[in-house]
């Protein structure tokens, strides 16, 4: 099988969220934001659910997409939805110690998603954080070991499925640090690898969410607009990298990357707690 290298870039708001945690409070005072509790600007939209999760670890990989990739990218967006100018691929893997999930409490969970990056086709606010850099992405699946996430997830028109799921970050301070995950199932099977530099901020800071807030978006079986508004409250122990994303022939990933593999940018950091909050927005 073929193997595709990729040239090795950063999308916008992933690239800002690894340098305003690695600056911490010194970016604070530059950075204008609105206030956090800002309501959704989008007529019509309703909230619908809200995942707060706590103790959260990741690692991510963000693939920059050529022409041809773009191409495949654009065929699988459905209608309202176009490639960002500078289009990318994200999978990202995450675990967290638990969380509340539309006020019923679940133990430890992981999570695997892949997405590309999006022109928003509404707009939206995160009610928990003031917005300084917001990064759009349409969700080609969302796979979980929850199964009450999973059918959350579903019921809103995610494409998601209960799969095995692996994290290992390696040694936080080591260098030449490695990490891995990996996703099952048919949806979106993949796997990472990725060396990071050591965490970028000492074990015992962190900082504020400047403003960063991750826009996950899909339609459902009516045509209307599903988006979770994405919000870490704090920053901790980040590192970034380079990273290798692997998916198997016949799937999703594999079919807009044209190939078996291909590299990005890694990234991994903590977080305290981050809050997801759903809305549906009427198709017109």
């Amino acid at each position: 099988m073929t193997e595709r290298r990729n040239a090795v870039h950063v999308s916008r708001g992933r690239r800002q969220a690894l340098a305003l945690g690695a600056m911490g409070a010194l970016a604070l005072p530059v950075i204008l934001v609105a206030p956090a509790g800002a309501d959704p600007a989008a007529p019509g939209a309703t909230h619908v659910g809200v995942v707060e999760a706590r103790s959260c670890a990741n690692l991510g990989v963000t693939i920059p997409l050529d022409q041809g990739q773009a191409e495949r990218a654009r065929a699988v967006l459905p209608a309202g939805f176009a490639l960002a100018a500078m289009p990318t691929m994200l999978v990202e893997t995450s675990t967290c110690a638990g969380a509340d999930v539309n006020g019923t409490e679940i133990g430890r969970f992981h999570l695997s998603e892949a997405a590309l990056s999006v022109e928003p086709p509404r707009p939206i606010a995160s009610p928990r954080l003031g917005e300084a850099v917001a990064e759009n992405i349409y969700m080609i699946s969302q796979l979980d070991t929850n199964e009450l996430l999973s059918e959350f997830k579903s019921g809103l028109g995610y494409r998601s499925e209960l799969v095995g799921i692996t994290l290992d970050l390696g040694a936080p301070d080591q260098l030449g640090r490695i990490a891995s995950a990996t996703a099952g199932g048919e949806l979106a099977p993949t796997a990472a690898t990725a060396q990071l530099t050591p965490s970028l901020l000492p074990d015992d800071v962190r900082v504020p969410n400047p403003g960063v807030v991750y826009k996950l978006w899909t339609r459902d079986a009516q045509g209307r607009y599903v988006v979770t508004t994405n919000a870490n409250m704090t920053i901790d122990r980040p590192a970034a990298g380079v990273g290798t994303v692997t998916a198997p022939e016949g799937t999703a990933v594999h079919r807009i990357l044209g190939g078996d593999s291909a590299n990005g940018v890694a990234f991994s950091g903590r977080a305290e707690r981050f809050v997801n909050d759903t809305f549906v927005i009427p198709a017109g």
